[in-house]
């Protein structure tokens, strides 16, 4: 019994090629002296805040915010802003600060947003409007730290955009100050 060698596959150049191609293109993406990867990150001394419109639907509060870069240069941003909300006298006023869920906002994905002078990374924070305490109230916040993402210095926003009054708990246990960011986009909400 003879058994036949099998037949050789003749590897094209380009068959050849497509994975060294391939891996290329990933590390020229990835290279730190790639456009986006030498862009600095955003500080809060080079970024002033913005409060934009504030929606509500049934018990849930939206509030639209922005960075704006008030540097020279271009800078980026990508992920989630923090929040904290302070008192007419200035004290820190307990916040919970929860990145909101991707499906929040399907359309707002994981994104490196550069600003040139002037322009905006806009994101937005839910809250609930209320819970089911009675006539207990929360306090409303009369300035809003707002830290960019990946820094730890924070934008200062005061007037009639920083008040909030987000609340939390149940219909039981009333709480206060569960807020919830979404990701920075280059687009309104």
């Amino acid at each position: 019994m003879t058994i036949a060698p099998a037949p050789l596959r003749r590897r094209t150049t380009a068959t050849r090629l497509a994975p060294l191609l391939a891996s290329a293109l990933a590390l020229m993406l990835l290279a730190p002296g790639s456009a986006a990867a030498s862009v600095p990150r955003c500080t809060a001394a080079h970024l002033k805040a913005w409060a934009g419109l504030l929606q509500g639907n049934m018990g849930t509060d939206l509030a639209e915010f922005a960075f704006i870069n008030t540097s020279s240069k271009e800078c980026s941003l990508i992920g989630y802003p923090k929040l904290q909300m302070v008192s007419r006298t200035g004290q820190q006023i307990k916040t919970t600060d929860r990145d909101s869920p991707p499906s929040a906002f399907p359309e707002i994905t994981r994104r490196l947003v550069v600003l040139a002078k002037g322009e905006r990374a806009y994101f937005g924070v839910f809250y609930p409007d209320h819970t089911g305490s009675g006539t207990r109230v929360c306090p409303t916040a009369a300035t809003l730290e707002l830290t960019p993402p990946g820094s730890t210095q924070a934008v200062v926003l005061r007037g009639s955009g920083a008040a909030i009054t987000p609340y939390a708990g149940s219909d039981t246990a009333l709480g206060c100050g569960l807020v919830q960011p979404t990701l920075v986009s280059a687009k309104s909400l």
